[in-house]
C-alpha cells in the first residue's frame, strides 16, 4: 500500500513539472504567480487555505477547505467528472450565443446594423430549423473554476474545443490542479488555451478580450461550463461582455464613415495633432490640468473653479461648455468626439467670441455641418483610425469624458483634476448631468426601484464603493463610464502610471487609478497662476498631412474585385469543398495585404469578412438534414461574394475621393 502510496505521490509530482514547465514557455504570467505562492508557502509566508487530500476508501481526490472546515466535493470526484461530461453537450445550452436572437420567432434577428449580411441572415432563417441547433464541432469553450480539476480534461475529452479559457480566481486552487490535471492537451496540434488565474475584473475583462478576438470568425456561439454556483458573478460578466462584444457590435457603417471624413479633412489640409511633436515640446507636463466633465458634481464645484480657473490649464466636454459660459469660465480645450450635428449646438456660444482664445478638438469623424458653425475658431483634429501614419498615432473612446482624460494624458499631462466624471446619479435628485449642461436625463434612485428578481435592467439601482463617501447609488448603464475610466488607466504603459497623479474631485463612484481627494483638501498655495497659450501651443503640435494618395491600394482592392468574381461563378460539390476553396481565396486575400501601402483599408475590409464568416461558419458548422445541398452552399457562397464585392466597392470610393 506504502509503495502504492509513492508512486501516486510521484506520479503527481511528475506532472506538476510538466504543468510548470508547460506555463513557463506559454503562459509565464501564470507560471510567476504559481511560482511565487509556492515560495511563499515553502517559506512560510503564505497560509494555506485549501489542501488537496487523497481519499483512499473511494480512491479519487478532494480539496479541504480549512476556512469552513469542509471539503469542496465530499463525494468521489472522478465520478462526479464523469457525470459533468455526460451533461456537456453540441446544442446551445450552457452556452453564449453571441448571433442575436428575434425574440418574436427565435430565428436570427435582421438589425440595420448588419448591412448586406441581413440578406444572407434572411436566407438562414429560411433554411435553418433553430428549434433544433446542434453543432457538428465545439470551437469555443470556457470552463469557469476548476475545482480539483479532475472534471477538466473529461469534459475536454468530449467537447475538443479549438480555443479554451479556463478561469480560476482563486490561486491556491488553480496551484492544486497542476498536480491533478494536464494542461498541455489544450494546447496540443493547433489547439489554443487562455488563462485568467487570479484576476482583477479589469484584467480578466483583457484575457476574455483576447481569447474573442482570436479565430473570431468563429464567434457565434461559446459554450461554457460553471464548476460552482460561488463563481456565478464571473457567469455574468461574460453575458455583460458579449452583450456589447458581439458580431453585430461592429458598426461597419460608422467606420467607413469615419474614413471618408477622415481622408476629406486630410485633402481639404485641416489640422491634425502629431505624435511627435507632442514628445518634442510636452505641451501638458508640469501644468495643473482640470477636466471638466457633465456629471452633476460639476454643480457643487461651480465657485471654486470660477475663482481658480486662472489657475489650471482647463480641459471641459463639449455638453458642458453652456453651463461654463454662463458661469463666466473659459476652457482652454473643449473636447467633441460625437459625429453627430448635435455637437454644433453644445458648441454654440451665446458670446460668438467666447472661445476665440480657447481650442476645440475633435475626432476626425465630425460633420461637415458642425465645422460651418466654428470656422471662426481654432480647432484641430485628432485621427481615430491610422488613415496616415506619419502623424503616429490613431485613438477613440467610447465617451468624450474618458476620451478627455486619455487627450490630456496623450498630452503629457501628468497632474489632472477631475470633475463631473461621477459614473453615478446626484443623489438626492436623480439628475444624470450638471444642471444647464446640454444633457438632461434623471433616474429613479429610491429603493422601492431596486429591482429585486431575477431580470437584469440597465437601470436597476445598485450600491457601490463610493469616491468620496463609503456607498453610492449608480446603474448599470452610469458604470460603464467608470469601467470605460479604468480600462483606459490599465492599458497605460508602466512609466506612464509611475509618474501620472490623476485626482478624481467628484462625489460620484470610486475608480481604480483616480486618486479621491476633496476639493478642499486641494493646497491652494501650489496654483500659482497658468501660463498657457493654447493655438501656439497646438499649432506647434500640430501639421496638415501632405501625401495623402491610395491610387495603389485602390488597384489591390480591384484585383480582389476581380478574384472575388471569379471564385463567384466556381462550382461547389460540398460543405468541405466549399469550405477549402473559400480558405483558398482568404489566404490570397491577405497575401494581397501585402501588397497595401495602408494596412487600415485592409484591416476593415477583412473586419467585415468576419461579420460575414460568422454566419456562413454558424450555418455550415450545424449538423440539420438536407442542409448542405449543392443549392443552399452555392446560395451562401453567392451572399458571401456578393457582400464581399460591395465593400471592397465602398473602400475604392472613399479611397478615389477628390
Amino acid at each position: 500500500m506504502q509503495e502504492e502510496l509513492d508512486n501516486l505521490t510521484q506520479t503527481l509530482f511528475n506532472l506538476y513539472l510538466k504543468n510548470m514547465e508547460f506555463l513557463e514557455k506559454k503562459h509565464p504570467n501564470t507560471y510567476k504567480k504559481v511560482q511565487k505562492l509556492s515560495k511563499d508557502i515553502e517559506e512560510q509566508n503564505h497560509k494555506e487555505r485549501y489542501t488537496l487530500e487523497y481519499i483512499k476508501e473511494g480512491g479519487y481526490f478532494d480539496i479541504f477547505d480549512h476556512t469552513k472546515d469542509k471539503f469542496l466535493y465530499d463525494f468521489n470526484s472522478y465520478e462526479e467528472a464523469d457525470k459533468r461530461a455526460e451533461l456537456t453537450n453540441f446544442t446551445k445550452d450552457n452556452s453564449l450565443d453571441l448571433l442575436r436572437i428575434d425574440p418574436r420567432n427565435k430565428k436570427l434577428a435582421i438589425m440595420h446594423s448588419l448591412g448586406i449580411v441581413a440578406t444572407l441572415a434572411n436566407y438562414i432563417n429560411h433554411k435553418v430549423d433553430f428549434t433544433n441547433v446542434t453543432f457538428s464541432k465545439i470551437y469555443k469553450f470556457i470552463f469557469i473554476g476548476v475545482g480539483a480539476g479532475v472534471h477538466l480534461n473529461e469534459v475536454y475529452k468530449k467537447v475538443n474545443s479549438m480555443n479554451t479559457l479556463i478561469i480560476e480566481p482563486e490561486l491556491e486552487l488553480f496551484r492544486l490542479t497542476l498536480f491533478t490535471t494536464d494542461y498541455t492537451v489544450f494546447e496540443q496540434g493547433n489547439k489554443k488555451l487562455f488563462l485568467s488565474i487570479c484576476e482583477t475584473p479589469i484584467q480578466r475583462e483583457k484575457t476574455i478580450e483576447e481569447f474573442t478576438h482570436h479565430h473570431n470568425y468563429m464567434n457565434y456561439n461559446i459554450k461554457h461550463h460553471l464548476f460552482w454556483i460561488d463563481y456565478k458573478y464571473i457567469l455574468d460578466e461574460l453575458i455583460s461582455y458579449y452583450s456589447t462584444n458581439h458580431p453585430a457590435s461592429f458598426p461597419f457603417g460608422v467606420v467607413l464613415k469615419v474614413l471618408y471624413r477622415t481622408i476629406r479633412f486630410m485633402k481639404d489640409k485641416e489640422k491634425f495633432i502629431k505624435k511627435q511633436l507632442i514628445k518634442d515640446t510636452l505641451p501638458l507636463k508640469n501644468k495643473k490640468v482640470l477636466i471638466i466633465s457633465a456629471g452633476p458634481s460639476v454643480d457643487n464645484h461651480l465657485e471654486w473653479i470660477k475663482k481658480y480657473q486662472d489657475r489650471f490649464v482647463i480641459v471641459c466636454v463639449d455638453v458642458i461648455l453652456k453651463k461654463l459660459e454662463k458661469n463666466s469660465i473659459v476652457p482652454d480645450i473643449v473636447v467633441s468626439i460625437d459625429p453627430s450635428p448635435e455637437c454644433g449646438k453644445f458648441l454654440k456660444t451665446e458670446d460668438k467670441n467666447f472661445l476665440k482664445n480657447s481650442a476645440i478638438i475633435f475626432l476626425s469623424q465630425q460633420e461637415e455641418s458642425v465645422l460651418k458653425k466654428v470656422e471662426h475658431l481654432n480647432y484641430y483634429f485628432s485621427q481615430v483610425y491610422p488613415v496616415c501614419e506619419e502623424l503616429g498615432y490613431s485613438f477613440s473612446l467610447p465617451n468624450v469624458g474618458t476620451f478627455s482624460f486619455a487627450m490630456s494624458v496623450f498630452l503629457k499631462a501628468n497632474e489632472l483634476y477631475l470633475v463631473g466624471n461621477d459614473a453615478a446619479f446626484n443623489q438626492e435628485t436623480g439628475d444624470r448631468y450638471a444642471s444647464d449642461s446640454s444633457h438632461e436625463i434623471s433616474d429613479l434612485i429610491e429603493e422601492k426601484h431596486i429591482i429585486d428578481d431575477n431580470i437584469v435592467s440597465d437601470y436597476d439601482i445598485l450600491e457601490v464603493k463610493g469616491n468620496l463617501r463609503e456607498k453610492i447609488k449608480s446603474n448599470r448603464t452610469l458604470l460603464t463610464f467608470k469601467r470605460d475610466y479604468e480600462l483606459f488607466i490599465h492599458s497605460l504603459d508602466e512609466e506612464t502610471k509611475k509618474t501620472l497623479k490623476a485626482y478624481n474631485l467628484s462625489d460620484g463612484a470610486f475608480m481604480e487609478g483616480l486618486i479621491p481627494l476633496d476639493i478642499k483638501d486641494i493646497d491652494l498655495q501650489t496654483l500659482e497662476k497658468k501660463d498657457f497659450n493654447v493655438k501656439e501651443i497646438l499649432d506647434n503640435i500640430s501639421c496638415t498631412v501632405e501625401n495623402i494618395d491610395f491610387e495603389d491600394d485602390a488597384k489591390v482592392l480591384s484585383g480582389i474585385i476581380t478574384k472575388v468574381n471569379k471564385f463567384k461563378k466556381t462550382k461547389i460539390s460540398s460543405r468541405d469543398d466549399f469550405l477549402q476553396k473559400k480558405l483558398d481565396i482568404m489566404i490570397w486575400i491577405l497575401q494581397q495585404k501585402k501588397h497595401m501601402s495602408n494596412a487600415m483599408f485592409a484591416n476593415v475590409f477583412l473586419k467585415y469578412i468576419e461579420l460575414v464568416d460568422i454566419y456562413v461558419n454558424f450555418f455550415l458548422n450545424l449538423k440539420q438534414n438536407q442542409l448542405y445541398t449543392q443549392k443552399n452552399l452555392s446560395e451562401v457562397k453567392r451572399y458571401w461574394c456578393d457582400s464581399t464585392i460591395l465593400v471592397l466597392k465602398d473602400l475604392k470610393v472613399i479611397i478615389n475621393q477628390e
